[in-house]
């Protein structure tokens, strides 16, 4: 009876998939037999405090936040993985890069439902410029993507067909890694260069760069709006804080023996925030006031692999407003 009832749940989900049966499975397990073995697919949902990591080989960790690996998110879009955000519905979206030089393969957002089943490519076949690297979500459930290359304009999904271009200045890399302000208008942004820059969407106008000062290590990667109205953003060497006013009042780092280059991070509920050291793949929880590492795992990939990190929070999200996020 048990057997049957659990076969008819593993048929159910797979029907939710996208892609035609004979496609690789969206869950691979760890090869640590001490990690519990049953595919994510059977939970009800991913446990809240989870983390993932993406990878530019393509596959997304799924761990405890105590770093046990509870399985991976296999691709069924191609291309490295990016950045990353989980949406109100808990839904997990995944940026990534060309697959090829030419651009024609990967190029896109995958979305992988709450149990872990990727839902395939989301935002249309010719939605993207090239190189779609972060993504964000404001209140309304519009959906935006910042693009690392060509163009590297800000695109905004809403319930039209044609995603809206928010022409966005760059510093070096279009507009790698993005974040919208609680004010719903302001989106932070960083360009692989020295600042963390500014784009009022409301006003389709650009604002002068946030930072008082350069910041040091000049490349600026992932970041997150505070509710202080300030700013957390990886910069080479450090993670950074910026005050509301833009001045730098904090730094965090590891040991300087272990080689460090910031990239992704995210904030937790409980004063602390996530990042992704991809010098050696390491992720570290810091504790925001005081800058003390309260857990650390490796990723136990090559280094410059691990690109991001987000934390599916304890606290139950709201639900979505009417209309809710566009990208299908």
């Amino acid at each position: 009876m048990e057997t049957t009832r659990r076969a008819g749940l593993v048929a159910a989900i797979l029907l939710l998939a996208v892609t035609p049966s004979a496609a690789p499975q969206s869950w691979r397990a760890p090869q640590n037999p001490t990690v519990p073995q049953n595919p994510p697919a059977l939970r009800r949902s991913t446990p809240p405090g989870d983390v993932y990591v993406s990878l530019a080989t393509g596959p997304v960790q799924w761990r405890t936040s105590d770093g046990a690996l509870r399985g991976e998110l296999v691709n069924l879009v191609p291309g490295p993985a990016e950045g990353m955000r989980i949406d109100p519905a808990g839904n997990l979206y995944v940026a990534r890069r060309c697959a090829d030089a030419s651009c024609t393969v990967g190029n896109s957002v995958e979305k992988f439902n709450p149990m872990g089943v990727s839902q395939g490519a989301v935002g249309g076949e010719t939605g993207y410029n090239c190189n779609p690297h972060s993504i964000a979500f404001d209140a309304a459930g519009n959906t935006f993507v910042g693009q690392a290359n060509c163009t590297g304009h800000v695109l905004k999904f809403t319930s039209d067909s044609t995603p809206h271009e928010h022409k966005v200045a760059p510093d070096s890399r279009g507009s790698s890694w993005i974040d919208l302000a609680g004010d719903g208008c302001t989106l932070f942004y960083t360009s692989r260069g020295p600042n963390v820059k500014r784009f009022d969407v409301c006003t389709e106008s650009q604002r002068p760069d946030f930072n008082v000062h350069q910041l040091p290590g000049g490349d600026t990667q992932g970041l997150r709006s505070l509710d202080d109205g300030g700013v957390l953003v990886a910069s080479g060497a450090v993670v950074a804080r910026l005050d509301p006013a833009g001045a730098l009042i904090q730094t965090y780092a590891v040991e300087p023996s272990e080689p460090q280059y910031w990239v992704g991070l995210d904030l937790d509920t409980d004063g602390s925030f996530w990042s992704v050291n991809s010098a050696t793949s390491n992720v570290y929880q810091f504790d925001l006031a005081t800058g003390e590492v309260r857990r650390q795992f490796n990723t136990g990939t090559a280094p410059y692999t691990a690109v991001d990190v987000v934390l599916r929070r304890a606290k139950k999200p709201s639900p979505a407003p009417p209309g809710g996020v566009t990208l299908h």
